[in-house]
């Protein structure tokens, strides 16, 4: 069979573009189905094995941010109890030991010196005032002088004295009464001091 094609070169040419412009648009067709196809199969992919993985990330994270939340918590109770235990040594340093001070002031009496009265307040100057009696001023002044040399007392000074006559039936002497005022110079023995211990 002889197939005669008695069409003009233009038309020829117009159907040959025509059928290449089909081919051209059933191809790009084809590819826009082929993409929606691997999108669609993709998401289902997506929901199906990747959705389960990412939920459980999801919740390690979250998992892990209550936890550091509770970290949190446990270093601020960590800072909370550090500042109160410096607070508790500055306040330890800065009190007075008084069993100390007491002794080393009961074993800087002299034998002929009775203590009547003993007033301390630290938040006052000076912080004690001593009322004493003795026989003789050389007994006052030898209390004076160990209590300055003492390592917790300083600036001491007389503030009065005056003399009576003893009211002891049979004796004839004189009782000297003296009043010191003095300050606390360390609060205990573990602080520096620039006086030796006796």
């Amino acid at each position: 069979m002889v197939n005669i094609n008695l069409l003009p070169p233009e038309n020829k040419l117009k159907i040959k573009q025509a059928k290449q412009s089909a081919n051209i648009f059933s191809i790009c067709l084809v590819a826009v189905i082929i993409l929606v196809v691997l999108g669609f199969i993709l998401k289902t992919l997506k929901n199906d094995l990747l959705g389960p993985d990412l939920e459980n990330i999801q919740k390690q994270i979250e998992a892990q941010k209550t936890e550091l939340s509770s970290y949190n918590e446990l270093e601020n109770q960590a800072l909370l109890v550090n500042d109160r235990g410096k607070l508790s040594s500055q306040i330890e340093s800065q009190k007075a030991s008084w069993s100390q001070i007491l002794q080393d002031l009961i074993n800087d009496v002299p034998t002929n010196v009775q203590v009547t009265t003993l007033t301390a307040d630290l938040a006052k100057s000076p912080n004690f005032v001593l009322q004493g009696t003795t026989d003789s001023d050389r007994d006052a002044i030898k209390f004076k002088d160990k209590l300055e040399n003492s390592a917790f007392f300083k600036d001491v000074s007389f503030k009065s004295s005056s003399t009576a006559q003893n009211q002891t039936p049979g004796s004839s002497s004189q009782k000297l009464s003296f009043t010191l005022e003095f300050n606390l110079e360390q609060k205990s023995l573990n602080q520096s001091s620039s006086k030796g211990v006796k």
